[in-house]
């Protein structure tokens, strides 16, 4: 397992090559990336020109969210499908461990039943593209409020069906996301964790919360670094993924709105400190980085690597 930083869920911002270098500063090994971004500097120049940061980084391109919508109508879906291959390729050729999906949480199209059958056939057709790309497709699922709000059919919204959907699916390319804040709160148990093979495990996301609500009182408010209250024991979650063989990217996961007045380099650095003490915990060696450390350098790593920001 290694650290990786998803800087656009802990509400850090700025230009690629500014995120490689707080990535690179601050010790992670890989970085979720904006897709959509690079599949745009791809055809306006080629793909070693648009992925040079990232190439020349050597950071792991651990993952990227799919831009499908999966409750949109049949022509939407189809037209998104039709498109989709580029993006997949270039992912494909950039290495990426995995794309991301969310599985809705409720829907106004069907109900469960018959809804079920007709994501699982999408999820089916989008996971072909990726498994030629030799790309993992990791599914999520949400059991906050807000992701339900206004929709009259309950779907996906706890492990016990997160996980009915995954086994319902054929295509090897199908991984999961685990997500310890909705793992947590959507009931899962550390044995159903331990039936899912390390391969088919697409990231680990660690963060925490106050106390443990029900799914009906859940809001994306409630997600906060791991390790703030220690409510989510997430050295056991690393723990029990090492177990299963699973060697891919582990995330700190926290809503922007605990970080208020907080700049981002200090976001990043306590997004390192909480994966090193959940890895340290479990046993499994890690390293933690910081701008101090650098000796005889004062020039931004990206120039150390060779590349113009």
């Amino acid at each position: 397992m290694y650290k990786n930083l998803n800087a656009e869920v802990l509400g850090v911002s700025g230009r690629q090559s500014e995120l490689i270098e707080l990535a690179m500063t601050y010790g992670f090994k890989g970085l979720d990336v904006d897709i959509t971004e690079v599949v745009k500097r791809t055809a306006r120049t080629d793909f070693e020109r648009a992925a040079r940061y990232l190439l020349s980084s050597k950071l792991k391109v651990s993952g990227f969210d799919v831009p499908v919508d999966l409750d949109t109508d049949d022509v939407s879906f189809e037209k998104t499908l039709a498109a989709l291959p580029a993006t997949v390729e270039v992912a494909g050729k950039l290495g990426v461990y995995a794309g991301f999906l969310k599985l809705p949480a409720a829907t106004d199209r069907l109900a469960f039943p018959e809804y079920f059958e007709i994501l699982r056939q999408r999820v089916e057709k989008v996971a072909e593209l990726f498994e030629k790309n030799n790309v993992l497709l990791g599914l999520s699922f949400s059991t906050t409020a807000e992701d339900r709000e206004g929709k009259q059919f309950k779907f996906i919204q706890d492990v016990a069906s997160f996980l009915a959907f995954f086994q319902a699916c054929n295509c090897k390319a199908v991984a999961l996301i685990i997500d310890t804040f909705d793992w947590t709160i959507g009931g899962g148990t550390l044995e159903q964790l331990a039936s899912i093979p390390g391969k088919r495990i697409a990231a680990l996301r660690v963060s925490d919360v106050a106390t443990v609500p029900t799914v009906t009182d859940c809001t994306r408010s409630m997600r906060l670094m791991s390790g703030t209250h220690g409510t989510i024991d997430n050295v056991q979650f690393v723990a029990a993924l090492n177990k299963n063989g699973y060697e891919g990217p582990v995330s700190s996961f926290a809503d922007p709105s605990s970080f208020a007045g907080v700049t981002r380099v200090a976001i990043v650095a306590k997004s390192q400190d909480a994966l090193d003490h959940a890895l340290a915990g479990a046993g499994l060696p890690t390293f933690t980085r910081r701008p101090d450390m650098i000796i005889e350098s004062r020039a931004p790593i990206m120039d150390e690597i060779g590349i113009d920001a």
